[in-house]
């Protein structure tokens, strides 16, 4: 078999990432955090730019990223191709009644049987689906199901316990 491309796909993460750069927060932060996830990729920084909905992105540059924070941990996630992540603590909170609200008959079938586990799982899906279509949170959290998609592949894993993390990336052909 001759592969003719190769999918690059590469995930940094960064524990206590406000100590990085502690003379910067938010945005500028993400951005600094953002390039130098590019330089340990091997890539040209750009300047970092941000779609309508605040996706960050490389200007003149096929590269894509996205990015998620959550407590203590910064992940940047590096594709040859569209791509989303996210991550999530794990903290208390009403999951099923959260469920109910958010997400489709399946999911919360699925979540009343996984628990915990089964939530933060769809919860980082939705997320970093979101980020991967560019549409926003919004739009994709009612309604869209992240369970049995054929159109995207999901990487699903805990960094840790009780930080779970996602990523989404288009489908690759067999």
């Amino acid at each position: 078999m001759c592969r003719l491309f190769e999918r690059i796909m590469e995930l940094y993460i960064f524990e206590n990432y406000k100590e990085i750069f502690p003379e910067v927060i938010g945005s500028e932060l993400t951005d600094r955090l953002i390039l130098k996830s590019l330089e340990m990729y091997g890539a040209e920084a750009g300047e970092v730019l941000r779609t309508d909905k605040g996706k960050p992105y490389i200007a003149d540059s096929d590269i894509n990223i996205s990015v998620s924070h959550s407590g203590s941990c910064f992940v940047c996630l590096i594709d040859s191709q569209p791509a989303g992540v996210d991550i999530q603590q794990e903290r208390r909170a009403g999951t099923e009644k959260i469920s109910r609200r958010y997400f489709t008959e399946e999911e919360c079938d699925y979540v009343t049987s996984e628990g915990a586990k089964g939530f933060y799982r769809l919860w980082t899906r939705k997320e970093a689906y979101s980020k991967y279509t560019g549409r926003g949170l919004e739009e994709i959290i009612k309604g869209t199901p992240v369970l049995h998609r054929d159109d995207v592949d999901f990487f699903d894993f805990q960094l840790e316990k009780g930080l779970y993390c996602s990523c989404c990336t288009k489908k690759q052909k067999k």
